[in-house]
């Protein structure tokens, strides 16, 4: 265990939690906007991360200290609905991958509602708001998409059995190519329908100072539905529509105070898949022995030492079985600041990966990632959602990381297949007394391994950034701009790059009641036909909440 920091820490104030927390919000809503890969910046590690780790920190920082007695009855239940109406003078511009130019004017009407609270044996979440739209011209893509974030835990008995369990719905974009403000409204050809939910049991014993035990089982279950997922199209292989059910076993047990500069995390996981395409009949196992040793009270040395065993199906079957291994540290001179690096051998190869965090100011956060294995989407879209909590802010985050968690990608497109990848991921945000200020970069490299289907481009690569600027005007009127440049590039098929500006303004009439106007100006260039565009859009939206 790390000794306690008696003195590096005390050259400034830690950040506050409500400030943590407006720093997180922030950066999140920066990302919703970006259109950047999912989950770029949320995982150390690449596929279903099977060790275990350290529980008590996943719960503590998704609904407080697990320890804590169960508390009085807090809910906060928010109705709401909102009106949208936007006019482009090209419809690639909404998202419609087909149609060629041409104006549109599309009337969207989201009610929604927001639950969150805890009851004597019961904590979670829930925000559900289902999009209608209309079109004017396009009457044929009239439709419903859905929107749905739930999570929860029931305290079965206190400090011992705990019931969790989550849902999702929500739509992406099959070909992808749509920067921030645009591809919002996509059309019956290109959109791509996935929902699911998981349950289970933990078990929980803590042996007093001695470490804690823990035993766990999930079943999830996802379905991805939509046209043409079968079929490759230049930077988005073919996606295997159907269901996945999915069960993960989990049991570890983690030291604790007795073993002093010590720690370690001793686990075993089993995920068995069964669904299409590359999940068809797959699993992923494995058995670590995860060591930390203090060396000093910022610096920890680390090991991880096991063995793993893969399988995926797909075009190409994939089978790894053998030892894995990393050594890394861990250097965390004050409470706000944290960087590991780790280098090591899994998934069939060598594995690096870097995260790093840290606030050079109060009102400073700067977040940088880089990680290497095997990925499958669906796999990654699936234990995401299942682990994904909502803030009080309402941006969606990763317990474990306290990072914002992006479900939908209409960047990149959907992504089919089992691929190795190089995932780089940097973000910032400053916020002033009247300004916030975000920046972020993401990349991924992706050479893929097994396809969903025959015809998938060897290897894709994805960059996506942003810049944006938020500034309180006066009371109750918000100002906000955004720049994002994307590009992305397929082996044998050419490339892509977009540009988005934005810029617009949100008047809050009262506590319950706002508008909002934006203009976005978006265009993308390519070399392959029907992935150019320039489009004009005009955005102008009522909310109200009850």
């Amino acid at each position: 265990m790390t000794p306690p920091d008696t003195g590096s820490s005390r050259h400034r104030p830690a950040l506050s939690a409500a400030r943590r927390a407006a720093l997180g919000s922030v950066l999140g809503l920066a990302m919703a906007a970006s259109g950047t890969p999912a989950l770029a910046q949320l995982l150390p590690q690449l596929g279903a991360p099977v060790e275990l780790g350290d529980l008590r920190k996943t719960f503590q920082r998704a609904y407080g200290p697990i320890d804590a007695p169960v508390g009085e009855r807090t809910w906060t239940i928010t109705p709401g609905i909102d009106l949208e109406t936007t006019l482009t003078d090209n419809v690639r511009g909404l998202g419609m991958a087909t149609g060629g130019r041409g104006s549109e004017i599309v009337t969207t009407l989201t009610p929604s509602l927001s639950v969150s609270g805890a009851a004597p044996r019961l904590r979670g979440s829930l925000y559900f708001a289902p999009q209608l739209r209309s079109f004017m011209r396009n009457p044929q893509q009239n439709g419903v998409s859905p929107n749905l974030n739930a999570s929860g835990r029931a305290t079965i008995f206190e400090d011992l059995l705990f019931i969790n369990a989550s849902a999702y719905m929500t739509e992406y974009s099959r070909a992808g190519g749509f920067g921030p403000g645009t591809g919002n409204n996509l059309s019956r050809q290109d959109r791509v329908q996935s929902k699911g939910g998981s349950i289970g049991p933990l078990l929980r014993h803590s042996f007093a100072d001695y470490g804690v035990a823990e035993l766990s089982h999930t079943v999830s279950y996802m379905s991805q539905t939509g046209q043409a997922l079968r079929s490759s199209t230049p930077f988005a292989p073919a996606v295997a529509p159907g269901v996945t059910i999915t069960n993960n076993t989990q049991a570890s047990f983690t030291s604790g105070q007795e073993f002093g500069r010590f720690n370690f995390t001793t686990s075993f996981s089993r995920i068995n898949y069964n669904g299409p395409g590359v999940l068809k009949n797959a699993h992923r196992q494995n058995t670590t022995l995860d060591l930390g040793y203090a060396l000093t009270r910022n610096v920890t040395l680390l090991g991880l030492i096991g063995h793993q065993d893969v399988q995926y199906g797909g075009t190409r079957k994939i089978h790894l079985t053998g030892a894995i291994w990393n050594v890394g540290a861990r250097w965390t001179p004050d409470p706000d600041t944290s960087m590991t690096l780790r280098y090591g051998y899994r998934d069939g190869g060598a594995s690096f990966s870097f995260e790093g965090s840290t606030a050079p100011t109060p009102r400073t956060r700067i977040s940088a990632n880089y990680s290497e294995g095997m990925a499958n989407a669906a796999d990654e879209l699936q234990y995401m959602a299942g682990r994904a909590q909502l803030s009080p802010s309402g941006i969606t985050i990763d317990p474990t990381t306290g990072m914002p968690v992006i479900l939908t990608n209409n960047f990149a497109g959907a992504q089919g297949g089992l691929a190795q990848v190089r995932r780089y991921s940097v973000s910032g945000v400053l916020i002033q007394e009247l300004d916030v200020f975000t920046v972020s970069l993401n990349r991924d490299e992706r050479i893929t391994l097994s396809g969903d289907a025959a015809g998938a481009s060897p290897n894709t690569t994805y960059t996506a950034a942003s810049v944006a600027w938020q500034r309180e005007l006066s009371p109750g009127v918000r100002g906000n701009t955004q720049f994002s440049y994307g590009e992305r590039v397929a082996a044998g098929f050419g490339g892509q790059e977009t540009m988005t500006f934005s810029t617009g303004l949100t008047w809050s009439l009262s506590e319950t009641l706002s508008t909002r106007a934006t203009y976005t100006h978006a265009r993308a260039a390519s070399n392959r036909a029907g992935f150019g565009y320039r489009a004009n859009l005009i955005s102008l939206g009522v909310r109200k909440t009850f």
